[in-house]
């Protein structure tokens, strides 16, 4: 594999916590007076930053981000013995370590969630570094990215970034590197294909891709 570095989003990719995320959704839009979404309409929906889903199932003039954002967390968290890492993706982090590529997660999720999620699956110590976030105002992945590779030699040749969203596919574009979308995670398949990266369905798929 011509592949040095692997980038990894978080979100939907490594985890399973589609369902959790929109159970928390719901619960939140029913606390307000707001309809509920389907599963469908998330995944076609799901934005990043954050706020432009926000933006489309809540009145914000009505509602601080913030307290959406704080109120959504908790959720979460009271849901997440429901998550799970996704099929296969660990023995895809512990392939890509025997072959001694460097992994990050680049996310926008918070820095000291996707440690305790990390260290909750066991799969801590397959990562050289965690690109999270401290709060909903951050930088973009992009930015993050981009200095995170230039601060550790990361070529952009010999980078691979896996994600499941349009907009993990906008970041590893302006990253300069290549791309592989997973569509089991946060957004739709149809959104994915409409990217031109290669949309896998399983990290079987995925493995197959790379070893072609």
């Amino acid at each position: 594999m011509k592949y040095k570095s692997i980038i990894w989003d978080w979100n939907g990719t490594i985890i399973n916590d589609t369902p959790v995320a929109l159970e928390a959704t719901n619960s939140l839009l029913q606390r307000f007076g707001y309809p509920i979404i389907s599963l469908e309409y998330y995944r076609e929906n799901i934005d990043t930053p954050i706020v432009r889903f926000y933006s489309k199932i809540f009145d914000l003039s009505k509602h601080d981000v913030k307290m959406i954002d704080d109120e959504w967390g908790l959720l979460y968290d009271r849901l997440s013995d429901k998550i799970e890492l996704n099929a296969g993706v660990k023995d895809m982090l512990r392939s890509f370590a025997d072959s001694r590529l460097d992994q990050i997660i680049l996310s926008a999720f918070k820095t000291i969630e996707i440690t305790k999620y990390a260290h909750r699956f066991s799969i801590e110590h397959y990562f050289k570094d965690i690109l999270g976030t401290e709060n909903i105002v951050m930088e973009s992945k992009t930015v993050r990215g981009r200095r995170y590779m230039q601060e550790h030699g990361f070529v952009p040749e010999k980078t691979l970034y896996i994600g499941d969203t349009v907009h993990d596919y906008e970041t590893a574009r302006n990253l300069d590197i290549d791309c592989i979308l997973f569509s089991g995670g946060q957004q739709s398949p149809k959104l994915l294909k409409q990217c031109g990266a290669p949309v896998c369905d399983t990290f079987d798929d995925i493995a197959h891709q790379l070893s072609g």
